[in-house]
């Protein structure tokens, strides 16, 4: 089976290629301190398709991961589910553009709603899942690992939203945290015998 199947590294190399060269082409008007990441996308922004690939190819490397890890060890597809559902979410968010960060710049704000909607299914999906993995996962290192990673989540989360002066700031330190976890999962396979993991916790 292809490594591409087993690893939400190449979904995180792949989006985290499409924001570095968002960010480098963005107009000056953008603040990414202020702005969010999805506003890379926004509507009426000749630049939007940089994102919205990054978006989608995302959300396609993580089902088709996800898709595989399940096939691999079908008992723990619980754990898998909710990130698979973060990244068709995702995907989702790259097909509906948030509002303009262009100011008296005419757009749909149902589109900016649906992009928002998928925004927070993304946000609570993959939140979802590091609790699976925290409280299921062995030995009790990983466990650890998925609960640093819960808090990291959960509190750039709240800062996000009760902190707009820095809420671009708040909302790439969340996606750190969350890419980081996508990446430990990647690269520290799951034990395939959990009794032996226990033992040695």
């Amino acid at each position: 089976m292809s490594s591409l199947m087993k690893n939400y590294a190449y979904a995180v190399v792949t989006i985290l290629i499409a924001l570095t060269v968002a960010h480098f082409l963005a107009d000056d008007s953008y603040q990414w301190q202020v702005n969010s990441i999805s506003q890379l996308g926004a509507q009426a922004y000749d630049k939007a398709w940089i994102i919205h690939f990054g978006f989608i190819a995302f959300g396609i490397i993580v089902l088709l991961t996800g898709a595989s890890r399940i096939r691999m060890d079908v008992k723990y597809w619980f754990r898998e589910t909710p990130i698979m559902i973060y990244g068709f979410a995702i995907l989702l968010s790259g097909i509906f553009s948030a509002e303009p960060f262009m100011a008296g710049v005419a757009y749909s704000t149902q589109e900016a709603q649906l992009h928002g909607l998928f925004a927070t299914v993304a946000g609570f999906a993959l939140t979802t899942a590091i609790l699976m993995f925290t409280f299921t996962d062995v030995p009790n290192s990983r466990r650890i690992v998925h609960f640093i990673a819960l808090v990291l989540v959960t509190g750039f989360s709240l800062l996000f939203g009760v902190l707009p002066n820095v809420a671009g700031i708040m909302q790439r330190l969340l996606w750190a945290a969350g890419f980081s976890w996508l990446l430990y999962l990647g690269f520290n396979p799951i034990p395939r015998d959990h009794s032996n993991a226990k033992s040695s916790a």
